[in-house]
């Protein structure tokens, strides 16, 4: 059984991006700011630039949130944006802590619902079999209050990605 973030390469065994999450190199952005779409895009952008997605995964993340929001009503509010696997070279995470709450659409509400959310996390997939096992562990993540909150509130930009890869870790 495949895990989170393996693909079936033609041709070739099983290659593994990831058997836990994992957070994407250069991916960790302190404090953003901005509105959903701006950080959506810079968090994208990053992911982009780091050299794990196409340069089409900031415009499909933000198709995807318009029509399918991704805020959860977490002990700490949380988005869990994704997309399709065809925009991703590498699968891992992107995490966001932001500076002030950021409204997003609320996961499974009606299009009027919101919720301010203090933690976004990129979902980048490359198989799209393994997708709801990377939600359900970074839902399972996210349901750890007082590490999400610590996250959230992480005062230190240089030690920043070690946060969150302590996070992460199982």
């Amino acid at each position: 059984m495949r895990r989170w973030g393996e693909r079936e390469m033609s041709g070739n065994p099983t290659v593994t991006g990831a058997t836990a999450l994992r957070l994407l190199d250069g991916c960790a952005l302190h404090h953003v700011t901005g509105d959903r779409d701006q950080v959506l895009t810079a968090l994208a952008q990053r992911v982009v630039e780091s050299g794990h997605a196409l340069p089409s995964l900031a415009a499909a993340v933000l198709a995807r949130e318009q029509a399918y929001p991704t805020g959860l009503p977490m002990p700490v509010p949380a988005a869990i944006p994704h997309t399709d696997a065809q925009h991703v070279l590498h699968p891992g995470l992107a995490v966001a802590s932001l500076a002030e709450p950021v409204e997003f659409g609320l996961m499974g509400g009606s299009p009027n619902e919101s919720l301010a959310v203090r933690l976004v996390v990129l979902l980048c997939v490359t198989d799209p079999a393994v997708q709801v096992g990377g939600l359900q562990q970074v839902l399972a993540r996210l349901g750890d209050a007082p590490a999400v909150q610590a996250l959230a509130d992480h005062d230190d930009p240089t030690t920043f990605d070690a946060a969150v890869q302590a996070w992460l870790a199982p």
